[in-house]
C-alpha cells in the first residue's frame, strides 16, 4: 500500500481545484468528500495517484488535506510495570489554549484504515491541532507497519517542530533515526523509543481489572461462585496488550470472587467471527445451570459471544469487555447480557497527546508513559459518557 503524505493547514486557503485524493478502494474528487469523512473543514485538497506498491507519494507541501483514520487495530498499547516497560502516570484530559500553536507544524504518522477506535484516536489528534492553530503535516503507511519508517522520512525533509506517531510498533532505534531530528515525539500506543518525549496509552491491566472486577460482582457469595464459570477470550494477535488485559481481569476477578472451582477458560478469539465460534464450542463443555462469566478483551470478540448466546441459556450468561467503542454502545444498552465495558476514550486522546507536544516544544517536561484512566460504563450510565441518542429504544 503506498505512502501518502498529506498536509492540512488550519488557516485558510484558496482551494486547488480540480485535482484528487485518492484512497485505497476510494476516489474523492471534492474536498468536501474528504471533510465528510473526518467530520472536518478543509480549505484544499491534492491528490497522490499511481499504483500501490510503487513508491511512495508525496503530495504538495502547500497543498492541504486531512488524514481521514487510523489503521484497524483491536486494542491501544498500554505501557505498564508489568510487561517490562515504564510505569506511566495517569493524566487528566486537556484542551489545548486556542492558538498556542500558531506557525508551528506539527507531522503525524497514523495509517488510514475502518477501524472506529483508532479513527477516533487521529479525529481527535486533527481536532486538538486545528484549536491550536497549528498545521498539521500527516503521513498515511497505511496498514503496513513497515512502511511506518518511510513516513518517519518524509516527516524529516518537512521541517515539522514536533510529530506524533499512532501505533507505529516496536520500531525501536530505526525510528527515531528515520524521523525528525531534534524535535519532540510523542507517541500513541506504541513501545516506548529513546528519542520520544512521551508516549500516551491506556493501562491494559488497569481496564482489565475493572472488567473482571464487574464481573466478579455478579456472584457476590461463595456458593454463587462454586456455581459459577469465567471464559476469557484474549487475542494472541495483540501481543502484549492482550496478556496484560487478562492478567487483570483475573486479578479483578479473584479479588470479588475467590471461590470458583474451576479454572478459568481462555480462548484466543480476538475477532467477532472466531469469537462466535468458539464460544459456541466451549458452551458445550459447560453445565447448562452455571452462570457463565464472559471476560473480553475488546468489543469484536464481546460482540461475537452476545450473538452466539443461545436463547435457552440467555439468563445464565453475563457479558463485560474491554473499549465501549461506537460499534458496542448500542449493543450494550439492547442486551441485558452485556453489563459493561472498560472505557478507552480514543476520542480523548489528542487531549493528552497534542497538550503534551505542545508542552515538550515549549521545552516543558511531560510524563515519559501517560495513561488515559479507564472507566467501567454501563447501560446505565453510558449515556453519562456518550451520545446514544441514536440507539435503538426498547
Amino acid at each position: 500500500m503506498p505512502v501518502s503524505l498529506i498536509h492540512r493547514h488550519v488557516r485558510t486557503r484558496p482551494p486547488v481545484r480540480g485535482r484528487r485524493w485518492v484512497i485505497p478502494g476510494r476516489t474523492l474528487s471534492t474536498c468536501v468528500a474528504v471533510a465528510a469523512m473526518v467530520g472536518s473543514v478543509l480549505s484544499g485538497c491534492t491528490g497522490a495517484t499511481g499504483d500501490q506498491g510503487q513508491t511512495p507519494h508525496i503530495t504538495g507541501a502547500s497543498t492541504p488535506a486531512v488524514p481521514s483514520s487510523v489503521p484497524t487495530s483491536s486494542s491501544m498499547a498500554g505501557m505498564t510495570a508489568t510487561s517490562g516497560r515504564p510505569a506511566g502516570t495517569v493524566v487528566p484530559f486537556r484542551t489545548v489554549t486556542p492558538d498556542s500553536g500558531v506557525g508551528k507544524r506539527i507531522g503525524l504518522v497514523a495509517p488510514t484504515g475502518s477501524d472506529p477506535f483508532g479513527k477516533a484516536v487521529t479525529d481527535s489528534v486533527a481536532a486538538q491541532v486545528k484549536a491550536a492553530g497549528a498545521e498539521l503535516v500527516g503521513c498515511d503507511p497505511g496498514d503496513d507497519p513497515a512502511l511506518v519508517l518511510d513516513c518517519a522520512r518524509r516527516l524529516a525533509t518537512e521541517h515539522v517542530d514536533g510529530w506524533i506517531t499512532v501505533q507505529s510498533g516496536d520500531l525501536g532505534q530505526a525510528l527515531c533515526d528515520a524521523g525528525p531530528q531534534g524535535v519532540p515525539l510523542i507517541t500513541i500506543a506504541a513501545v516506548p523509543v529513546r528519542c520520544q518525549s512521551g508516549g500516551v496509552g491506556a493501562d491494559d491491566e488497569q481496564a482489565g481489572f475493572l472488567v473482571g472486577r464487574a464481573l466478579g460482582r455478579v456472584p457476590r457469595n461463595r456458593s454463587a461462585c462454586e456455581r459459577s464459570a469465567l471464559v476469557i477470550l484474549g487475542n494472541t494477535a495483540a501481543g502484549t496488550v492482550s496478556a496484560e488485559r487478562i492478567a487483570g481481569i483475573r486479578s479483578g476477578f479473584a479479588a470479588q470472587c475467590p471461590f470458583l472451582t474451576t479454572a478459568p477458560q481462555i480462548l484466543d478469539a480476538g475477532t467477532q467471527d472466531r469469537a462466535y465460534n468458539a464460544f459456541t464450542a466451549v458452551l458445550t463443555s459447560i453445565a447448562g445451570d452455571a452462570v457463565v462469566l464472559v471476560a473480553a478483551v475488546n468489543d469484536a470478540a464481546a460482540l461475537g459471544v452476545v450473538a452466539a448466546i443461545p436463547t435457552s441459556r440467555s439468563a445464565h450468561v453475563v457479558v463485560a469487555a474491554i473499549g465501549a467503542d461506537q460499534r458496542a454502545r448500542c449493543e450494550m444498552l439492547a442486551d441485558p447480557a452485556w453489563i459493561g465495558d472498560a472505557a478507552l476514550f480514543p476520542e480523548r486522546y489528542g487531549e493528552v497527546a497534542v497538550p503534551a507536544l505542545l508542552d515538550a516544544m515549549a521545552g516543558r517536561k511531560v510524563p515519559p508513559s501517560m495513561y488515559v484512566r479507564s472507566t467501567f460504563v454501563s447501560s446505565a450510565t453510558l449515556g453519562d459518557f456518550y451520545d446514544v441518542s441514536e440507539c435503538p429504544t426498547q
